[in-house]
């Protein structure tokens, strides 16, 4: 299935940003940005979204946005922590592109924001590429996916009633591209009352942890065993930050893992 057959979701967003950034790694010679390097949210037509992002001196990046189609507007810009305007790209257009060599390496932020689209809402995807990157081929991509949405199409099912994050400025997706034996961490994420979920991929024989802490860094859920498909559920009993831990044994380095949050 082409991500142009499936109905507007984060699978087919995260679909077409995989394959613009695909695309421009076979064409320009670049490769995947390691550690984040995909990440998809739903967007209200007019809004926007930020994602912090690490880079370091001199490296080349590019960061690609995707909206739902190529008739929709999505325009993408990149600010210091001071809010200054670095780079933008506000062509009318669904896939604009942004190209930055920092002077200094730091913490960066970028802006993408849905100026119009099909519907009121569609979900958009980011795309992050660097130069000496990591290598992440279409079949290693697919086979994390299918798995992912496959077990994410069980969570969002009626029988289970859960849906993907959408409150506003909170991305639902992610896609980290780990060394072997590392883990990340998702912090500032902000829960409202109620079960929040958490789910996790990678490739088989892959083993991932999943660690869950309030703001005083206490950790308050945790997975009970390490798996390729781990899921933790977490009931907050009023509106909270929390930071989310993924920590996985791969064999190998550098191989793709999706982290997706929901709520119910």
């Amino acid at each position: 299935m082409t991500a142009q057959a499936i109905p507007d979701s984060p699978a087919k967003a995260l679909n077409i940003a995989f394959e613009k950034g695909n695309l421009m790694t076979a064409l320009s010679g670049l490769e995947w940005r390691p550690g984040l390097n995909l990440a998809a949210a739903q967007l209200t037509v007019g809004q926007t979204i930020s994602l912090n992002v690490t880079l370091r001196k001199d490296a080349d990046y590019v960061f690609l946005a995707s909206g739902p189609t190529e008739q929709a507007d999505v325009d993408l810009y990149l600010r210091d922590t001071t809010g200054k305007l670095l780079a933008e790209d506000l062509e009318q257009d669904g896939t604009p592109v942004i190209e930055f060599k920092p002077s200094a390496s730091g913490t960066y932020q970028l802006q993408l924001h849905l100026a119009a689209g099909d519907a009121p809402e569609s979900f958009v995807a980011l795309s992050l590429l660097r130069r000496s990157g990591s290598q992440v081929s279409e079949q290693e991509y697919r086979s994390v996916s299918t798995g992912f949405f496959a077990a994410a199409a069980e969570l969002t099912s009626p029988e289970t009633g859960a849906r993907w994050q959408q409150q506003a400025g909170e991305w639902c997706l992610f896609g980290y591209s780990l060394r072997k034996q590392s883990g990340v961490s998702l912090s500032g994420i902000r829960a409202l009352a109620g079960q929040i979920f958490f789910a996790a991929a990678g490739l088989k024989p892959s083993e991932i942890n999943l660690y869950l802490a309030n703001e005083n860094g206490e950790i308050i859920a945790e997975t009970e065993r390490s798996q390729p498909f781990p899921l933790l559920q977490y009931t907050s009993p009023s509106d909270s930050v929390l930071d989310l831990r993924l920590e996985t044994k791969n064999s190998k380095p550098h191989k793709l893992v999706l982290v997706g949050v929901f709520k119910k």
